[in-house]
């Protein structure tokens, strides 16, 4: 995507695209993708690698407070035992 984009966070939002396209998981299902995508965003953004960096922790963070995992390993766990738990991929 990037010969076209010229633009890395487009380009590295095109590819999580296709990951999530695949893969069946998306923002919010408490995966990699909530830390991925927001960092992309920003990039895509033209904002500074700490603001990225703020971005991707944030992702991260937010799953501590989903107490389901609609995709991934965590899927197989309850509720319970995901709570207050920052998703590992995230």
């Amino acid at each position: 995507a990037f010969p076209d984009a010229k633009n890395l966070g487009e380009s590295l939002l095109a590819g999580l695209q296709k990951m999530k396209d695949y893969g069946g998981a998306d923002q919010g299902d408490r995966t990699m993708i909530d830390a991925l995508q927001p960092a992309f965003e920003a990039i895509k953004a033209g904002k500074g690698w700490s603001a990225v960096h703020n971005a991707a922790v944030s992702g991260a963070e937010s799953t501590k407070k989903m107490e389901k995992a609609k995709a991934g390993r965590s899927s197989y766990l309850n509720a319970e035992s995901l709570k207050g738990h920052m998703d590992p991929g995230a």
